[in-house]
């Protein structure tokens, strides 16, 4: 044993136990995080159910003002679920973004997926919104995607030949 390895030795240890209790938390968060998406994604379905049961019988003000608010929690569902497979690809350990063909292939698959917009693919990614823009404009440049501006609304679609 030489004297490097000696004077490491404690801090190797801790290092090692670490990164083992780490991989324990992070293996238990995409369990519940699972768990937490399967259950937002049950509520929502029963949610329309329910909404489209209403809009068959849907004749009076009270049954209207049900209607809005179900659409409400709705929205909000569609948005947790959303933050939450943002989550799962920041959880990912296999899945590091540390270069830029990386973060262009999680941005181009995301808009597949059906994030569009450049607030739905902020939520979900990783870094900011300089990169965010900036790996957008390549991909455009790329032809791989495409911008359709509507007014104000910008929507970005994936190109025929990008898949």
């Amino acid at each position: 044993m030489g004297i490097r390895e000696w004077l490491l030795k404690p801090y190797l240890e801790k290092t090692s136990k670490d990164l083992s209790d780490l991989k324990v938390r992070v293996d238990t968060l995409e369990a519940e995080l699972k768990a937490l998406k399967e259950d937002n994604i049950r509520v929502r379905d029963e949610l329309r159910e329910v909404l489209r049961a209403l809009n068959e019988k849907a004749d009076k003000a009270d049954i209207q003002d049900l209607r809005l608010r179900l659409n409400s929690l709705m929205k909000t569902l569609d948005g947790l679920i959303m933050k939450i497979e943002g989550l799962e690809i920041g959880l990912q350990g296999d899945h590091l973004l540390t270069d830029d063909e990386a973060k262009k292939e999680l941005i181009l698959r995301l808009i597949r997926e059906g994030y569009n917009t450049p607030k739905e693919l902020k939520a979900m990614v990783p870094f900011g919104n300089k990169k965010l823009y900036e790996i957008l404009r390549e991909l455009e440049r790329e032809g791989l995607i495409k911008k359709l501006k509507k007014r104000r609304k910008v929507i970005y679609v994936a190109e025929e030949g990008a898949y």
